[in-house]
């Protein structure tokens, strides 16, 4: 028989597991309620009732999972949840996840986390995983469109700077990126949409200190994290050229903060020494950093757990011993991944090539073919334009017409004003030489597309003479075509009577 004997000072904890996940589970529910009250504000109850739909989603499923898997194997069901804590793992993958989310796929991601990542290798205590992160990562395989976050929300701020290749040097690139979100400070106070529970890093800040402080968590693990994050990140913005804005980018952006605190800490996936916790932390940080900059991953968090997971049997098998005697060597091998670290990230810091944005194309106008407006109809008594200006310049007559549209007609607007046209006509050739708005007054990012050359353009070098001509309306702003319309005609018309 063999005696396996640890070597003293050993020290005793007062603590309980099922206090320790109490206090974690507390956390997670102060991070879940200010996702609850931005929803609210923002955008509205219906958003808060499909967080808490997300919610009752996966702690049902986690919870069908456990008792189901009791009464296969036979256990007791009640002693068994209570050492299992499923309502830990199914909170966190929630908070994971974008408020887009659907329920079938937050269904799925809880279920694969509790049985594939958790049960299958023992329960409790006995998983290689993160259960939550093994979740997260199945979700976006299997439900990629499924897991992201929507038009309404938005962009996010990981999605936003990896579009311009994680490097921006043009001020005006780089102000509006921060812009959207409220700068660096909105990135701190975390009020923009994006996962669930990933947003507010000073809120996650202030509960990792005070579960910190409770021996919840070992500070060590979130510290050397989050430094090896802003260490790498500062070498990139030094060979750039870059600010000190783009580390604190790297830690207020994405799930960092949220991983920091919540996921590496995990007891049973991550080594038990205090230096095997270190390597740990150092090698997710250069991982997280390296997928967010060479790879096309959602933020880099989530996988660098997954992988450091792998490693976590052979940190402990050479962090084993007496702390105290070896702590010369384990200060080497930190020291030596660090700057292993550093040293790629100078070569890669050279290779990154930035997204130059585009500038945006105009936006054209849909021209719905087949519903042609007569330009020779007649116009009701309440839509008639009337003549404000004529300008006569040899052949050419320019008329000034206002003419009535949806913001009169249809839109009932406060103060509403007629649309006011442009209108050269060349006498001797009898055709129209162009048209074009003076004032818009209808409904911005609808009617304004009727501005555009490409209806516009279809009056150009039409002959006044013919009775049958008619144009093209513009899909979705009819009315505001119709003024131009009407406009135009009736420039015709006061030329005719003259």
């Amino acid at each position: 028989m063999k005696f396996t004997f640890r070597p003293s000072p050993n020290a005793r904890n007062t603590q309980s597991t099922k206090g320790i996940m109490f206090e974690l589970t507390l956390g997670l529910l102060a991070v879940f309620l200010f996702a609850l009250a931005f929803y609210y504000v923002e955008y509205g109850m219906s958003y808060v009732i499909h967080a808490l739909s997300l919610m009752a989603t996966s702690v049902l499923v986690a919870a069908i999972t456990e008792v189901l898997w009791c009464v296969f194997l036979k256990k007791d069901i009640k002693k068994h949840l209570s050492s299992s804590f499923p309502i830990v793992t199914s909170t966190i993958l929630v908070l994971m996840v974008p408020i887009s989310t659907t329920l079938y796929a937050m269904a799925f991601g809880s279920f694969f986390a509790i049985f594939f990542a958790k049960l299958l290798f023992g329960g409790f205590g006995h998983n290689i995983f993160n259960p939550a992160a093994a979740g997260r990562a199945a979700m976006l395989t299997s439900f990629a469109a499924a897991v992201t976050v929507d038009m309404t929300t938005g962009p996010t701020p990981i999605s936003s700077i990896a579009n311009l290749g994680w490097i921006v040097t043009d001020q005006t690139v780089l102000g509006e990126l921060l812009a959207q979100f409220g700068g660096l400070q909105g990135l701190l106070l975390g009020w923009y949409p994006g996962a669930l529970g990933e947003t507010s890093a000073l809120l996650i800040l202030v509960i990792g200190i005070y579960l910190g402080y409770r021996k919840v968590l070992d500070w060590r693990v979130p510290v050397f994290y989050i430094g090896t994050v802003f260490a790498l990140a500062s070498v990139i913005a030094l060979v750039r050229g870059l600010g000190i804005w783009y580390p604190m980018y790297h830690i207020l952006a994405g799930g960092l903060m949220f991983g920091a605190v919540f996921m590496l800490t995990d007891p049973v996936t991550n080594p038990t020494s205090a230096a095997g916790r270190m390597i740990f932390a150092i090698g997710c940080g250069i991982i997280t950093v390296l997928i967010r900059v060479q790879a096309n991953l959602p933020g880099g968090v989530l996988y660098s757990i997954l992988i450091m997971n792998m490693f976590t049997p052979t940190i402990e098998r050479l962090t084993d011993g007496w702390q105290i005697k070896k702590a010369k060597s384990y200060a080497i091998s930190i020291g030596t991944l660090s700057l292993t670290g550093i040293v790629l990230f100078v070569f890669i810091a050279n290779i990154m090539i930035p997204v130059v944005p585009k500038e945006p194309e105009p936006e054209v106008p849909v021209i719905t073919l087949g519903d042609p407006i007569g330009i020779f109809s007649p116009a009701t008594s309440t839509a008639t334009p009337e003549l404000t200006n004529t300008v006569t310049d040899g052949n050419v007559v320019t008329y000034t017409v206002s003419s009535k549209g949806y913001a009169i007609l249809e839109g009932g607007y406060e103060g509403a004003k007629p649309n006011v046209f442009e209108i050269k006509i060349d006498t001797a050739a009898n055709k129209i030489v162009s048209v074009k708005f003076i004032t818009f007054s209808d409904t911005k990012g609808i009617g304004d597309k009727v501005e555009s050359a490409i209806f516009l353009d279809q009056f150009k070098d039409l002959s006044i003479d013919d009775e049958a001509i008619s144009v093209d309306s513009v899909s979705g702003a009819t009315i505001t075509s119709v003024s131009a319309a009407r406009a135009v005609r009736f420039a015709i018309e006061t030329w005719k009577g003259e």
